[in-house]
């Protein structure tokens, strides 16, 4: 949601100099009446006055519809006052998800979906600049009921998907789309971590964003948000929301510690955000760099997407991101969100909170899937899920030299319609091929023990491991451990010790004279549980708390410049 530099300056000059305050969502009004004719499928118009609010009834369905108004002259709309607002409220007057302004030049579009499918009343307030009255002019509306049930997900809006993808919204202004995984939920009684491509388009100078959203709404899958601001996630009830932002709108502005980012315009970065229960970029103040209560529920501030450090990443250049969304069990659990390339050699950024997944989803098997919104100006924004979220649970995995090559080892916890193992290998940690197959055991809920010899392995070589586990179906999940051989079998790399090994509370790294870019540590399903970029040279030693992690093996990883380091962590807590 970029906000260029000079339209942002300008209007905190127009608003400073006319002593005018700048409001979000408006609210108040005077009744105008119900809407007539009534919103149908097609485009209705009717005379309206700025300050009122006109009423609207929403029928109970499966799906909530799509409600849509504008003032913009291309839907039969039109205002003879500039900068018009368009605010949903429910039938009491309170804020019901729903807020534009000026998405058509200086007039508003907006797209809503109640957050209930019971039968309810809404009204919908016009205004001016400031929220005030005054000024008279045509409001277009209709309603839609736009989802369809694809073999994947449930589409709804301005979504699409094809083979395995899904296009969230197309490069077309004013569009809402949302989508949600019609096979799968996430399972937040045990830790996992799962890759999505994302692709957020190619025009810098394009909006609004996407978002990747657990939810357990009311609405199940039918669930769908207003465009703008909220990135169609704004409304989603017992929800966590992970912002991917590619537009500073004026309620984002405030989300940052330093007043350059947003309030001065200096900075328009693309961030991540995170957010729960359909609460996005609200500005309860009405004021820039002053945050309210309640204005951050989540994380102090948004993150920024940077590479190198310091410098602002653009995510809009046409390229695919990959979105990794990671959870550890605890009492209250972690979850992580971090963009990266595809390679996954590089993080733009990582945002992170605690929490207990009952109180916030009501459940621990919520619904997931991505929402995105266009306004004025737009970009085609897509997605691909994971092949498949597949229960196998895996319990750890070693690569060990012996005479005849290095011998790869792993255990599940349980398999269902386990079909076979893939072994994949790596030198580099990048690039990773085929090796062998080791058939798996079907559904069963015993420890399953498992070995594969790489016979090819050559003495002296880095050699990385993966395991990709496909179902009789043909479905796949690549689990994100790997491991590399033991120093015996790759001499030139520099050591590292850990001590105490098993852990217990702590661990202390013997770095010797290794500066390396990041440390990362993996649980046994590729679920990363500890990320650290250390910001100057690193001294010889540095300790890690391992009190929080569970009873079991980790993967210690390293990242220098030269090579990636391995080591296999055991904590045992006594």
């Amino acid at each position: 949601m970029k906000l260029k530099k000079i339209i942002t300056v300008f209007l905190v000059i127009f608003a400073t100099s006319l002593n005018y305050t700048i409001y979000g969502q408006c609210s108040g009004g005077t009744n105008g009446g119900a809407l007539n004719p009534v919103p149908a499928a097609t485009t209705s118009t009717m005379a309206v006055t700025n300050g009122r609010y006109y009423t609207f009834s929403v029928p109970a369905s499966p799906c909530a519809p799509i409600y849509m108004f504008s003032f913009c002259s291309a839907d039969g709309g039109s205002n003879s006052q500039t900068d018009t607002q368009i605010t949903i409220l429910d039938n009491s007057g309170a804020y019901a998800g729903g807020y534009n302004d000026d998405y058509c030049a200086s007039l508003s579009y907006l797209t809503w979906s109640p957050s209930s499918t019971v039968a309810a009343t809404y009204r919908v307030l016009v205004n001016k600049y400031n929220c005030t009255t005054g000024g008279t002019g045509v409001l277009a509306y209709k309603v839609t009921n736009s989802y369809t049930n694809t073999a994947e997900y449930t589409v709804i809006g301005s979504a699409v998907y094809a083979a395995g993808c899904a296009t969230v919204t197309p490069n077309s202004g004013g569009l809402t789309g949302c989508t949600w995984d019609v096979n799968s939920t996430l399972n937040f009684a045990s830790n996992w971590s799962y890759d999505f491509n994302v692709n957020l388009g190619s025009n810098d100078a394009g909006a609004d964003g996407m978002a990747f959203v657990i939810q357990n709404d009311p609405r199940g899958r039918c669930a769908c948000g207003s465009n703008g601001g909220s990135l169609a996630a704004g409304g989603i009830s017992n929800s966590l929301i992970v912002e991917i932002d590619t537009y500073i709108n004026y309620e984002d502005r405030d989300d940052f510690i330093s007043p350059t980012i947003g309030c001065l315009g200096i900075e328009d970065p693309d961030h991540l955000d995170l957010w729960v229960n359909g609460v996005v970029n609200p500005n309860l103040d009405a004021n820039c760099n002053a945050v309210a209560a309640g204005e951050r529920p989540v994380v102090a501030n948004a993150v920024r997407l940077q590479n190198p450090p310091g410098t602002n990443y653009n995510i809009e250049n046409g390229m695919n991101h990959t979105l990794r969304v990671s959870w550890v069990t605890g009492s209250p659990g972690t979850f992580t969100a971090r963009i990266m390339n595809t390679a996954l050699t590089t993080t733009y950024g990582v945002i992170s909170t605690t929490l207990d997944p009952v109180a916030t989803f009501s459940t621990t098997t919520p619904y997931f899937g991505f929402t995105g919104s266009t306004g004025g100006l737009s970009n085609q924004q897509s997605f691909c899920s994971p092949p498949a979220l597949l229960p196998v649970q895996l319990l750890y995995m070693t690569a060990e030299c012996t005479e005849n090559g290095i011998s790869v080892s792993w255990a599940t916890a349980s398999e269902l319609h386990n079909k076979q193992f893939n072994i994949l290998r790596s030198e580099d940690g990048i690039s990773y091929s085929t090796i062998g197959t080791v058939t798996g055991n079907g559904t069963t809920n015993v420890k399953i023990l498992y070995n594969y010899l790489d016979a090819t392995a050559l003495a002296g070589t880095i050699y990385y491991y993966k395991l990709q586990q496909i179902d009789f179906s043909g479905t796949s999940k690549t689990y994100n451990l790997a491991e590399s051989a033991d120093r015996s079998c790759r001499d030139a790399v520099p050591d590292i010790t850990v001590s105490p090994n098993p852990a217990n509370e702590s661990i202390t790294l013997g770095l010797g004279n290794l500066s390396p870019k990041s440390i990362e540590i993996y649980g046994t399903k590729g679920d990363l549980c500890y990320f650290l970029e250390p910001q100057q040279e690193a001294s010889s030693t540095l300790e890690i708390v391992t009190s929080q992690f569970s009873d079991g093996i980790y993967l210690l990883k390293l990242n220098t410049e030269q090579n990636v380091i391995t080591k296999k962590l055991i904590v045992r807590h006594q």
